[in-house]
């Protein structure tokens, strides 16, 4: 990655993978800021090199939303749950708002939830942001392209890495519907890549799928998981084969990127 220190980088949501990525960019000599919404977390970013900034969403006004003078900022705002889940369009709108008013490169991350319970093969054309809809995820991304139509959206997989695996809450569960059903996960490195290429780029106004190339079944991948990590494993009732399975041939075309963990069952087995 061939950046500039003169060229910081905001994240937006300094969780798991926030964290992470903040890293890897203080590696390639960027300068990055990360928020976080109480003060106490200050010390941990500072720990990691990432300057703290306190924010608060959704916010009374938009006047209140003061941010940092950078090049690029990567929303990395999770949704969460419950009723906080249903404001998140509304924190998203208000950034979107915010951002719309600076010259910067915005990249945001989304998920595949947006699919929803799409059948076989599914691409980027499949589901348009809609600030609309009743999928809140969907409708996050039609509020920030409303007022950022330049902004990057990348429709994150479910999340593994080394201290993360999706099985354990499966453990020891009996009778999991649609065991043969396709599984769309991602490496934290590879979204780390992506994102690093597109800042790199300046690449602006896309959408992208960010999941490995390999889908192996529920059934086999959680039973995997759950001997590796000596858990009891769950059983599956078959079914369900020909669910989603997501494309990110078109981020591979046009980033040229080679996917560092291209089989999570080969890295989450082993």
């Amino acid at each position: 990655m061939n950046s500039k220190k003169n060229d910081p980088v905001l994240i937006i949501g300094c969780g798991w993978l926030g964290r992470k990525l903040g890293s890897y960019l203080i590696s390639k000599k960027l300068t990055v800021y990360g928020t976080t919404r109480s003060s106490s977390n200050f010390s941990e970013l500072n720990a990691l090199e990432i300057k703290p900034v306190k924010l608060e969403l959704p916010s009374a006004s938009l006047s209140d939303i003061r941010l940092p003078d950078v090049s690029t900022v990567v929303i990395a705002i999770s949704p969460g749950r419950g009723e906080d889940r249903n404001e998140y369009p509304k924190i998203i709108g208000q950034l979107s708002q915010v951002l719309a008013q600076r010259n910067v490169q915005t990249i945001m991350y989304s998920s595949t939830s947006v699919y929803e319970d799409t059948k076989n093969e599914v691409t980027e054309s499949d589901a348009k942001p809609d600030e609309n809809s009743d999928n809140v995820i969907t409708a996050a991304e039609g509020a920030l392209v409303k007022y950022s139509p330049e902004a990057t959206i990348l429709r994150l997989s479910g999340l593994y890495g080394e201290d993360r695996h999706p099985a354990r809450y499966m453990a020891g569960r009996k009778n999991i519907a649609d065991g043969d059903s396709p599984v769309n996960l991602v490496h934290s490195d590879d979204v780390i890549q992506v994102t690093a290429k597109i800042i790199e780029k300046k690449i602006k106004g896309e959408i992208f799928n960010v999941c490995s190339e390999s889908h192996p079944s529920r059934s086999e991948i959680y039973t995997k998981i759950a001997e590796r990590l000596e858990l009891k494993k769950p059983t599956f009732e078959e079914g369900g084969s020909d669910g989603k399975k997501v494309s990110s041939e078109k981020l591979k075309k046009k980033l040229k990127i080679k996917f560092l963990h291209p089989e999570p069952l080969e890295f989450l087995a082993n």
